[in-house]
């Protein structure tokens, strides 16, 4: 039986993170200057705005101008909101400057990206194409992916079974002395474990984020951020378990909380805009865990060797097992809704898939944990046993899925628009900065049309979605004067604005009108979705 559950196990994690990158999970909000602006003069100084907090110490600004020096060596500087990083510039000639950053979330993502705009003269699009990378994270390989999502997988488990090993140790009728002293070992080599998988990591997370980093900027981190609170806390907490664990029951339960705790601490709950509600929620969802995977192992330990203990402990955990999973599903819907901008966001990520798939293995435990208490009545062991495996296997991809899903990002990203048709031989193209509720860029590319007319006008509009809400949105644009040239052999005109401005989150259409000299009229039509990720 055990071959048969490593094996479902590699199958399972192979088929669902084999194939995942690890997203960013801050999104850059606001930039000044903008990306591909065109200044009279450089600013004072150059600032990023984030959607969610930063982690403190591990962060870079820099300002590069035309031959790819710094135009200062001053260090970026954080606001008190965590939010936005700034950095003060000097007055600079007249060129094009590039703006790199890299910066990682609370929650412990890395996100970093370059954009370019100009002092004095206009910017070649090609540049700015090419150079833009806003919100965009390195890239890991899929052997980082794999190896993380695996170690988190055992990580996690460790983190439950001991938990809730020593959460039960106190509810257990044991039998006899022996089978206690039994159960004191197992505890200790669950702590053992979950020390080598805690160290792993958090040498895994730490590669990750804190690489060319500076020792003072991993020390910054380390003493200042959530997830270095996180990695102190847990490896003081299993220093002090191995000295004092299992000897009262409430040192127990105190130790076991704080360990749950700073484990919140170095997740996607701490990074929401109402961090308390999000940790306390998580904290439920971890301890309502705890209780129903380590009971389930001990259970499946016991019940073939140990038949009357087993027996003993079974109506206790069947009762606890209920209401914690009743609790596991609750906490886990009111904070998947927290930290989605919408309910469709589950369809649009793979973190989203993969919540849904372990919602389906929840619900599937959940019946047989209606049909494990239907054969307790009846006193049927051999079909409970056979129930007993299924859990257990359940357990494990449930908790696979919570592995690989702590590194992926739940919020659909605002990337930019490219927007590529043709319609009646003119060839069109639509970029934009990122999308998001306010103001961003605009560029549209147009050929001349084939009957040898000439652009008369291109115009703009952004309708929303739901009918009767709001009428179409005029977007102002201008011709950028000097940009005609050739593309693949054929003329095109460029138009632009800084104008496209999004009032709030939701399902838009954008409409491009082209009037030819000859008064014929083109239209192109594109649906786009706005996440609201503040």
């Amino acid at each position: 039986m055990l071959k048969k559950i490593v094996l479902l196990l590699s199958i399972s994690f192979f088929a669902l993170g084999a194939p995942l990158t690890v997203s960013a999970h801050a999104v850059l909000l606001d930039a000044s200057p903008k990306e591909g602006s065109q200044l009279k003069k450089m600013p004072d100084k150059v600032s990023l705005t984030f959607n969610e907090r930063l982690g403190e110490g591990v962060f870079n600004l820099q300002v590069r101008n035309d031959k790819g020096k710094l135009i200062t060596t001053k260090k970026a500087t954080m606001n008190r909101s965590h939010k936005t990083i700034s950095l003060d510039v000097p007055p600079s000639k007249k060129g094009i400057y590039t703006v790199s950053y890299s910066v990682i979330s609370a929650d412990s993502h890395p996100l970093q990206g370059t954009y370019v705009f100009s002092i004095g003269e206009k910017i070649d699009q090609a540049i700015t194409n090419d150079t833009s990378n806003q919100g965009e994270n390195g890239k890991h390989s899929s052997l980082y992916n794999i190896g993380f999502s695996l170690g988190q997988t055992f990580y996690y488990l460790s983190l439950l079974w001991l938990v809730g090993f020593v959460l039960w140790k106190w509810y257990v009728p044991y039998q006899t002395g022996h089978q206690k002293q039994k159960y004191n070992t197992n505890v200790k080599y669950l702590q053992i474990g979950y020390m080598i998988f805690l160290l792993i990591s958090i040498g895994v997370q730490g590669t990750g984020l804190l690489k060319d980093s500076s020792l003072s900027q991993i020390q910054t981190f380390v003493v200042h951020s959530p997830t270095g609170w996180s990695w102190m806390t847990c490896i003081l907490l299993v220093c002090v378990g191995f000295l004092f664990l299992l000897k009262n029951k409430w040192f127990d339960f105190m130790w076991a909380g704080l360990l749950l705790v700073a484990t919140t601490l170095n997740g996607h709950a701490i990074a929401s805009d109402v961090p308390i509600y999000t940790m306390i929620l998580d904290f439920i969802h971890l301890v309502t865990a705890s209780l129903w995977a380590a009971g389930l192992v001990y259970l499946f330990m016991i019940w073939r060797k140990e038949r009357e203990q087993a027996l003993a402990f079974l109506p206790i955990f069947s009762r606890i097992a209920f209401v914690s999973l009743m609790l596991l599903i609750l906490s886990g819907v009111l904070y998947t809704l927290k930290l989605l901008p919408d309910i469709t966001a589950l369809f649009k990520t793979t973190w989203g898939l993969l919540l849904l798939a372990k919602i389906f293995m929840v619900m599937l435990v959940a019946g047989i944990g209606i049909l494990i208490r239907e054969h307790l009545r009846k006193n049927d062991s051999p079909s409970f046993a056979k129930f007993l495996i299924s859990d257990i296997n359940f357990m494990l991809i449930i908790v696979l899925i919570v592995g690989t899903i702590t590194h992926l990002n739940p919020v659909p990203h605002n990337d930019p628009l490219v927007w590529k048709e043709n319609k009646q031989d003119i060839e069109f193209l639509v970029k934009t900065s990122t999308l998001s509720p306010g103001k961003d860029f605009l560029w549209v590319t147009a050929s001349l049309p084939q009957d040898g007319s000439s652009i008369q006008s291109i115009d703009i509009a952004l309708s929303p979605k739901n009918t009767g809400e709001l009428a179409p949105i005029d977007v102002p644009l201008k011709e950028s004067k000097g940009e005609n040239r050739k593309k693949q052999q054929l003329q095109y005109k460029m138009y632009e604005t800084n104008n496209l401005v999004i009032p709030y989150a939701g399902r838009w259409q954008i409409a491009v009108r082209l009037v030819t000299s000859n008064l014929d009229e083109v239209v192109i039509y594109k649906d786009i979705v706005v996440y609201d990720v503040k």
